[in-house]
């Protein structure tokens, strides 16, 4: 089976990270992968560097992208095109059409919607065989404006392969730290990129600062950060913030290691495989009960939060200062990834997925 998995990602954040994931277990499966996606995107050269095949149709001339789609299709003919960023669709499904007249077979068209956006796509129920949602949350956001969308959605959480954790070490709040070094007890952080709500956590921090006055808050995650650095100097809190970019995915391991809780002041996450990686090093997630990170965190490892900024606080604030409930909620969280949102598990799920498409 060869599949196309298109995405025009600009930066490699989690629909990104997805790909990369599925690609190896893909393969071993008997899956040819053939990956188009932007030119000047990272994710480029991550696949590149694992020596697949990559096509950088996406590029400022987007009058031609349908042509340059179409003649793809026609030189290698996919037995599926799997979209995965929904900015494409409709390039695909151009690209598609054209080639359609020249293909021996039709190949099977599946959108992957990693977003909540809840947009309205009137063609892709007509012309697409299926769709996959990481999410019950994703999925419901587009069922309102989408006749007949829910009959066709399967829901696919993402998964991650999990690394061992030093239990002896990481449940021990004077532990050494590796990213952070030069700090100790407590460290939070919130992952992911600058758009997220990070302004909220410096609300939270007038709060956490009366009880920790040397609390370190982490906000790490790509994105313009003069809005948030301007804020931390309105508050006062500079020395209790460090914004420190986005970091490489292999040091996401350490990053939670140094974390005594991972929090999320996000309210319309559509998964978050940050909430995964934060459980799996044995940290528990403080997030509003609101997106799809609830469909993690409702299996345990962590507390979802009603109510505003100072409910949010006051659930940070009860967490540090219980070592043997934050402990045991660590635990919790690396026992519900190793039951419910490994790699194994996503990647299987995918490949029966496109196997039944195919008829196999």
């Amino acid at each position: 089976m060869k599949m196309f998995f298109v995405n025009n990602g600009r930066v490699a954040s989690g629909a990104e990270e997805h790909l990369l994931d599925l690609a190896p277990p893909f393969i071993a499966n008997g899956v040819e992968p053939v990956f188009l996606v932007r030119e000047n995107g990272n994710l480029k050269d991550k696949l590149w560097e694992r020596g697949y095949k990559v096509y950088t149709v996406f590029n400022n001339k987007n009058l031609s992208l349908p042509f340059r789609i179409a003649r793809l299709i026609r030189q290698e003919e996919p037995d599926v095109i799997s979209v995965n960023r929904e900015h494409t669709i409709y390039a695909v499904l151009a690209g598609y059409l054209l080639a359609l007249p020249f293909l021996k077979n039709r190949p099977k068209l599946v959108n992957v919607f990693h977003t909540p956006t809840g947009r309205w796509y009137p063609l892709l129920t007509m012309l697409f065989d299926g769709i996959i949602a990481t999410s019950r949350y994703t999925a419901q956001s587009f069922y309102p404006k989408n006749k007949g969308m829910e009959e066709m959605t399967t829901i696919i959480h993402y998964g991650i392969e999990p690394t061992a954790v030093d239990t002896l070490q990481k449940f021990d709040r004077d532990r050494p730290r590796r990213i952070f070094p030069d700090r100790k007890f407590p460290i939070i952080a919130m992952v992911g990129e600058l758009w997220k709500n990070q302004e909220e956590l410096i609300d939270a921090a007038v709060y956490l600062t009366k009880v920790f006055p040397d609390i370190t808050i982490a906000i790490v995650g790509g994105g313009g950060t003069a809005h948030l650095e301007e804020k931390i100097r309105n508050f006062g809190v500079e020395k209790n913030f460090i914004l420190t970019g986005r970091i490489p995915r292999e040091k996401v391991t350490d990053l939670f290691y140094d974390c005594d809780l991972s929090v999320s002041t996000h309210r319309n996450e559509g998964f978050g495989i940050v909430h995964i990686e934060s459980l799996a090093a044995g940290t528990p997630v403080v997030a509003y009960n609101s997106g799809g990170l609830v469909e993690i965190i409702e299996n345990g490892g962590g507390v979802l939060v009603g109510g505003g900024t100072r409910e949010f606080a006051e659930a940070i604030i009860e967490l540090l200062k219980n070592d043997e409930k934050r402990f045991a909620l660590g635990r919790q969280g690396r026992e519900v990834v190793d039951r419910y949102f490994t790699l194994d598990k996503m990647s299987s799920a995918h490949f029966a997925y496109y196997s039944r498409l195919m008829g196999n």
